[in-house]
């Protein structure tokens, strides 16, 4: 590989780990664990924790609690080094994918839970009778259901639209990999 080529590879490589740690960050958590996490997953071979801390600039102490961390939530493995005590991390992006996905799926069933305790209140308001509904207090609550139901289904909808369609694109991706590794 050239220089130039090397050059921009190792570009493409920080601007993977900086887009991860952003992204990482923007869903509230600790943009170490992302850094970590690409480190690992980047790796051809499994890493053991002084190489990691070589690489991201870190602790082994800091870098502790987050293979841990990682390893709990099944995003990286964890292996002894046949003969030694030194342990190796080794992962994949899938489990990050998975463990997204999960969370659009959990977000959908919560929003149709939710709905249908909106759908109880528009159907047990219709029982009330015409003196209570037709109250300015009763008119408002009946507007202000209506509404958060109609967000509500129209949250679902795109969650469900969004999560079919991600499983389509993990499909197609798998089917491009298994391709190019033939």
């Amino acid at each position: 590989m050239t220089i130039a080529a090397s050059s921009k590879f190792h570009r493409l490589r920080s601007a993977f780990v900086q887009t991860l740690e952003e992204f990482v960050q923007f869903r509230g958590n600790d943009p170490m664990i992302a850094r970590i996490y690409a480190m690992i997953v980047l790796s051809p071979d499994p890493m053991t924790q002084e190489q990691i801390a070589k690489r991201t600039g870190y602790s082994r102490s800091q870098i502790s609690r987050y293979l841990a961390n990682l390893e709990q939530r099944q995003m990286i493995s964890r292996e002894p080094t046949p003969g030694s005590r030194t342990m190796l991390y080794g992962g994949s992006a899938r489990p990050f994918l998975d463990g997204f996905r999960q969370g659009i799926e959990t977000a959908e069933r919560f929003i149709k839970s939710k709905l249908e305790v909106m759908d109880h209140i528009l159907s047990e308001w219709q029982n009330l009778p015409s003196r209570i509904k037709s109250t300015a207090e009763s008119r408002k609550l009946r507007e202000v259901i209506t509404t958060f139901s109609a967000w509500f289904r129209s949250y679902v909808d795109l969650l469900a639209d969004f999560n079919r369609r991600f499983n389509e694109r993990l499909e197609e991706m798998e089917k491009d990999l298994l391709f190019a590794r033939i």
